[in-house]
C-alpha cells in the first residue's frame, strides 16, 4: 500500500502560512511549513506521496526552480502554486512543467481546500506509478546485455525466429533468453513484461 501523502506549504510569508496552516488544520490536513525552497529540500527526499502549496517568487530560488528541481527527482509530487504576482504566461508555463493547479493570492479558500484535496489523491497516484516505474527499471537494468537486446525485440513486437533471424542464433537460444528475462523481472509472463514496460515508458538501456 502507498502511505498517504504528506502536505507542505512552502511560502516565504509567515501570515499566508498561519491561514494555509489553519485552514488546512480545519480538514484534518495537517502541513508541514517550510519558509523557503531550500528548507522544503532539506526536509523531503522524493521517497514518499507530496502535495505540495508552493509560492512563485521566494528569495533564494524560487517556485518555479524549485518546480525544475523537484522534476529531476520527484516527477510524482503534485504541486498547487500560488502567486500574488501571476500572469497567464506564467501559469500555463507551471501546468505544462506538470503543476496541478496555479491559485492567485488572495486566494478562495473553498478553491484551495478542493485544489488540496485532489493533490493529495493526485499524489498518491502518480506516487505509486513512479514506483512501480522504477522497480521496473531496476530490474530491467539487472539482465545482461543480450537479455536487454532481445527484449527490445520482444517490446517491438518481433517474435522468437525473427529475432532469431536479426542476431543470428537459434529460435531455442533466444527461447532460454526469453525464459531468463521472465525470472530476473519477476514478470509473470514475457507479455505482462512487455504491457508494463510500454505502460509506464521504461526505457530498455543498451550495451
Amino acid at each position: 500500500m502507498t502511505a498517504p501523502a504528506t502536505v507542505y506549504v512552502v511560502d516565504d510569508d509567515p501570515e499566508l502560512c498561519e491561514s494555509v496552516d489553519w485552514l488546512l488544520d480545519s480538514i484534518g490536513i495537517h502541513p508541514t511549513i517550510c519558509h523557503s525552497a531550500d528548507e522544503f529540500l532539506a526536509v523531503y527526499d522524493g521517497n514518499h506521496p507530496a502535495c505540495i502549496i508552493l509560492d512563485v517568487r521566494m528569495p533564494q530560488m524560487s517556485g518555479t526552480r524549485l518546480q525544475d528541481r523537484l522534476n529531476e527527482y520527484a516527477p510524482h509530487v503534485a504541486i498547487i502554486f500560488v502567486s500574488a504576482h501571476g500572469d497567464i504566461r506564467m501559469s500555463v508555463s507551471t501546468l505544462q512543467n506538470g503543476a496541478l493547479d496555479f491559485l492567485e493570492k488572495p486566494y478562495d479558500p473553498q478553491r484551495l481546500l478542493d485544489a488540496v484535496q485532489s493533490g493529495v489523491d493526485q499524489a498518491v497516484q502518480r506516487f505509486s506509478t513512479f514506483e512501480s516505474k522504477r522497480e521496473i527499471e531496476t530490474k530491467v537494468a539487472a539482465l545482461t546485455p543480450r537479455e536487454r537486446e532481445i527484449l527490445v525485440l520482444v517490446v517491438e513486437g518481433l517474435p522468437s525466429q525473427n529475432i532469431a533471424r536479426r542476431l543470428g542464433m537459434s529460435v531455442k537460444t533466444v527461447d532460454v533468453h526469453r525464459a531468463r528475462i521472465k525470472a530476473k523481472t519477476d514478470a509473470e509472463s514475457i507479455s505482462t513484461l512487455v504491457r508494463d514496460v510500454l505502460r509506464f515508458d521504461v526505457t530498455v538501456p543498451q550495451g
